[in-house]
């Protein structure tokens, strides 16, 4: 009984909470979550889709690495603030993918091919809702950390070495 609740109920809860925060830090920057400015930025977007595209090529990054080498060569608080920070923002996800879709369906390579399509989906989201700038380093730093995040959830798994686990009983 206690581990359906738990598999059931308590794991999708905390991933929905999680995808929440996660949602509220990229797009809103901790702001509280505001539909309507999201529908009029869109709207604004579709009336006039250059100004999107403008400020794609004026302030988006479409070269790999090129944010991550700048900020590595400027160390100043805020740009390693920033690479951590998307690494350790998707560290949860890399551990709770197996817990939700399932230890047997998931593996490294679809952890890094789903980090991908949802950083993806948070970067493009920024992009057509103008909340945000669009940055392909952001990508690799995300998929890093839910990467991350899995190899901690397997590293768990095999040092913890829980009976329960194994399905042996507790002595």
């Amino acid at each position: 009984m206690k581990k359906i609740i738990i598999q059931d109920i308590i794991i999708p809860a905390l991933f929905a909470s999680y995808i929440f925060l996660l949602t509220k830090v990229i797009l809103f920057k901790f702001g509280h979550i505001d539909i309507t400015f999201l529908l009029e930025q869109l709207q604004s977007n579709l009336k006039n889709p250059a100004n999107m595209k403008d400020r794609l090529l004026l302030f988006g990054n479409f070269i790999p690495l090129n944010e991550i080498v700048s900020a590595v060569q400027n160390r100043t608080y805020h740009n390693i603030f920033n690479l951590l920070g998307n690494i350790a923002l998707f560290i949860p996800f890399g551990i709770f993918l197996p817990l939700v879709i399932g230890k047997g369906y998931i593996n490294l390579k679809r952890v890094c091919c789903i980090s991908i399509i949802v950083s993806l989906c948070f970067e493009v989201s920024q992009a057509v809702f103008n909340i945000g700038i669009f940055d392909v380093d952001d990508l690799l730093l995300n998929t890093f950390g839910g990467m991350l995040g899995y190899a901690l959830f397997k590293f768990g798994i095999k040092s913890c070495r829980c009976t329960r686990m194994k399905g042996v009983p507790s002595t």
